[in-house]
């Protein structure tokens, strides 16, 4: 057994509550989800059989023989505080959800059973921490959260681009001032580009416009209420000293049958005007 601690700070407000929908709750089970999740799109396998064996040996599974899971988590709130903030900030309206905002701090406690896993559940909880976010509206910038570190990295391309290569090796490279895939996978949401966009003084401009964007450029290729199909596109936000950035994700889409036809125009548009 071999143990990492992490303190993390919430940047951007989190939409994130257990059974009881009014109260926030930090959720183990959200933030494991989320290095699944992030672990899949990273690892870009065409062959989906091995991909889910691949899976349950470092998380668990539910199949038979696939075991229990090979890493534990635990989360204790140091620094929490929670208000009524607006899930939809390009709109006036007075809708409001509970939330837990910044600048609150929680630690991470992550246990691995092996001990020369533990590098790799680190790092992987580090670039899923700076691909996406955590609670509703992740995918739109909100529940975006950073790694405190001993010594303060730059969250730059280079730097997602190593933490990638330490996952998946020689998966990932920089091509004009974007990262892209050097492997193609198979009908799941595997990472094609990601690309980090302009500075903002305050998250909350940032939010708004990121809120406008998707407003603007409402599309099927972009994802779906009704019927309900999450965005290829995932949207979060990192802080650095000199303020917040937009880091934009482009996963494989993998619609349904008779989904709605897209246009991956409005998808490129989107992107554009997020990271402008």
């Amino acid at each position: 057994m071999d143990e990492s601690r992490m303190v993390c700070e919430v940047i951007t407000p989190m939409f994130m509550s257990g059974a009881d929908v009014k109260n926030t709750e930090l959720r183990t089970s959200e933030f494991k989800g989320m290095m699944r999740f992030w672990w899949r799109a990273i690892k870009t396998e065409q062959d989906i059989k091995k991909l889910r064996e691949e899976e349950a040996k470092l998380f668990g599974g539910t199949n038979k023989g696939e075991g229990k899971s090979k890493v534990w988590m635990r989360i204790i709130p140091r620094k929490i505080t929670c208000n009524n903030e607006n899930p939809l900030p390009h709109k006036d309206g007075r809708f409001t959800l509970r939330a837990i905002i910044p600048p609150s701090e929680f630690e991470l406690i992550l246990t691995s059973q092996e001990r020369s896993k533990k590098e790799f559940y680190e790092n992987l909880f580090k670039i899923s921490a700076i691909l996406g976010g955590y609670g509703k509206r992740s995918r739109r910038g909100f529940g975006s959260i950073k790694v405190i570190e001993q010594k303060e990295q730059n969250i730059d391309l280079e730097f997602i681009n190593n933490l990638l290569n330490r996952i998946e090796k020689n998966g990932y490279k920089i091509v004009n001032n974007k990262i892209i895939n050097n492997k193609k996978g198979g009908k799941y949401p595997w990472i094609k580009e990601i690309a980090i966009g302009g500075n903002y003084e305050k998250y909350e401009s940032l939010l708004k416009k990121i809120g406008n964007a998707t407003h603007k450029y409402c599309d099927p290729s972009l994802g779906s209420g009704k019927p309900r199909m999450a965005s290829p596109v995932y949207v979060s936000i990192i802080k650095e000293n000199d303020g917040y950035k937009p880091i934009v994700t482009t996963l494989e889409g993998c619609f349904p049958s008779g989904y709605p036809q897209g246009n991956s125009n409005k998808q490129k548009f989107f992107i554009d005007e997020v990271i402008s």
